[in-house]
């Protein structure tokens, strides 16, 4: 097993067993279909934000009054996720997860072809990705950008309320002493050059 970059059309044994790659037409088979998985790998990013788009939107907001935490983060609670997950959208959540297993498992065998060494295939694989970028890229950048743009509506109940004004209350007694500390701060500087 070679442990630096090599240039060569034999392969011998390559990944699987029985999958022998000793001439030229095998090798640059090979690095195609490498370069397709690449460009296929590129392409799945954008099918697994979609799919957790559609899982994220079939799950329904809870209106809970629990007054255990006033965090805006326990409106949902786990045991009502699971219960949803178990029932409703069973067959969005496997699809996500299996297309997931099957993202993971590409990469992986990506990963071992570069780790064969030979510089062939990691020419063709660094090729591939590249293409795989340029076609998927932009709408890559595009989901993730809404995603993070987006903000989601949150249907406030009596302890959200009290919350939001209490936080609204506070950033006002804050800015107020933060403002007489700096008029403090300017008139003792004033009457200090002043003497």
């Amino acid at each position: 097993m070679h442990m630096w970059f090599w240039f060569d059309v034999n392969l011998g044994s390559f990944l699987f067993p029985g999958y022998n790659v000793t001439t030229l037409w095998g090798l640059v088979a090979t690095c195609l279909g490498l370069a397709a998985l690449a460009v296929l790998y590129e392409g799945m990013k954008v099918n697994h934000i979609y799919l957790q788009q559609i899982t994220i939107t079939s799950v329904p907001r809870t209106n809970s009054s629990s007054s255990e935490n006033l965090s805006l983060l326990s409106k949902m609670t786990p045991k009502k996720f699971r219960s949803y997950t178990r029932c409703r959208s069973c067959f969005k959540w496997t699809l996500e997860v299996l297309h997931w297993s099957l993202h993971t498992t590409l990469g992986y065998i990506l990963m071992l072809a570069v780790m064969t060494y030979n510089a062939y295939i990691t020419i063709a694989i660094v090729i591939g990705g590249c293409l795989g970028y340029w076609i998927f890229g932009l709408t890559l950048v595009q989901l993730n950008m809404q995603r993070f743009r987006h903000k989601p509506e949150v249907e406030c109940d009596k302890n959200c309320d009290d919350i939001s004004t209490n936080q609204q209350r506070r950033a006002s007694i804050v800015s107020v002493v933060a403002e007489q500390l700096v008029t403090e701060a300017t008139i003792e500087f004033h009457s200090q050059n002043n003497a």
